[in-house]
């Protein structure tokens, strides 16, 4: 299941600011808010996951969302009206978020702690490899049968998440007792409660900043670098789904090795390095007038894609205790949302008048901020306890 909605939503993800501004017409600061629409819902839809999820309910409402993510893919060609393109990216925005949080969920909490940072890891690589097979078919397939019917094969292999998620509901609610395990409810009481706590810890706020800032700026990549490379470095649209092909092979095999890697380094340490990597990457992508070292820069960003996400869940599966992890997967689940829904947003409103160019000249400050922040925040956190 998270091959499959990761490489659906990864399909989209390549073609669709072109296909906004090639073929709905589309003004450039309203690409920023159809884009952000996804990731505006994504995060509601969070924040009530951690308020509600637990037991029968949450397993059988993957079936229904897997078939909301794959159908509602379909229907972007048979549009041009930009308030319909809103709407459908924010219910895939509901979708994704459902499947994305409950399988991260039942990955952390399903395993032993011995085991977890292996079965993480190698959850996180299913998801790059379907996050690659994504720009893989819109390479192969734009050039064939253009950006438009290229949507029809994300809501293919978005079917075979709904056989998957139909194959889970049938066989785990005759086990309905066992899947308490996926949370505790959260009582209206305790919510302040569990939040505070949550945020006490100093490595739930690594992970938050990290993600939020890391996702912020990947949101403003997602939604306006594919026109920045035709404008700036004249790549043409065609090569666009190559370099985000090359940008999820990156990020597979970080999430293959990743296991490896945290054996030998700390969390918090690779970390910090990771967002390093990223504060040279980011800089050297908005500097660049190589088309070579665009593409390259653009790549290695997916590095620090690959580590960002299932390393924060790691930290928060590591001090956060089970009755709280839920809640606190969720808001960390939703930073990532949140970060990539208001960055185009705001880059929607201003690049008209700022340009591309100074747009991402100015997005470089997300992942210096956020390296900065965590080695300060870092230095102080070794006795850090679960909460």
């Amino acid at each position: 299941m998270g091959f499959s909605f990761a490489a659906s939503i990864s399909v989209v993800t390549p073609i669709l600011s072109i296909f906004l501004s090639n073929v709905a017409a589309v003004s450039f600061s309203l690409i920023g808010v159809v884009t952000g629409a996804f990731f505006v819902s994504s995060a509601i839809t969070k924040m009530l996951i951690g308020l509600v999820a637990g037991g029968r309910m949450t397993i059988g409402l993957l079936l229904p969302a897997f078939i909301l993510l794959s159908i509602s893919a379909a229907f972007y060609p048979l549009t041009c009206d930009t308030v319909v393109l809103v709407l459908l990216r924010a219910i895939q925005g509901i979708a994704y978020a459902f499947i994305q949080t409950t399988l991260m969920i039942l990955a952390l909490l399903t395993l032993s702690s011995a085991e977890r940072d292996k079965g993480v890891g190698t959850y996180a690589a299913s998801l790059s490899l379907g996050a690659l097979a994504g720009p893989a078919i819109t390479s192969v397939t734009v050039p064939i049968v253009g950006i438009s019917n290229t949507f029809f094969f994300s809501s293919v292999v978005g079917t075979i998440g709904i056989f998957g998620a139909y194959s889970m509901v049938r066989k785990t609610f005759s086990l309905e007792k066992k899947w308490q395990i996926i949370g505790i409810k959260t009582q209206k009481i305790q919510l302040r409660e569990r939040v505070s706590a949550i945020l006490r810890s100093r490595m739930f706020v690594i992970a938050l900043v990290s993600n939020f800032t890391f996702f912020a700026f990947f949101g403003i990549i997602l939604a306006y670098a594919p026109l920045y490379a035709k404008a700036k470095l004249g790549i043409d649209y065609a090569f666009v789904s190559i370099l985000f092909l090359l940008y999820y092979v990156s990020t597979a095999i970080l999430r293959l090795s990743i296991g490896k890697i945290l054996v030998k380094i700390q969390k918090k340490t690779f970390l910090t390095m990771i967002l390093g990597l990223g504060v040279l990457l980011s800089i050297l992508f908005v500097t660049t007038t190589s088309p070579a070292i665009f593409a390259a820069a653009f790549a290695l960003l997916g590095v620090v894609q690959g580590a960002v996400f299932p390393v924060g869940s790691m930290l928060i599966a590591e001090y956060i205790e089970p009755s709280k992890n839920v809640l606190a997967s969720s808001i960390f689940a939703t930073s990532l949302d949140v970060g990539q829904g208001l960055a185009p947003l705001v880059v929607g409103a201003t690049v008209i008048y700022l340009g591309l160019d100074l747009v991402f000249a100015l997005a470089t400050a997300l992942p210096i901020s956020a390296t900065i922040f965590v080695m300060l925040l870092s230095t102080n956190s070794s006795s850090q306890r679960k909460i």
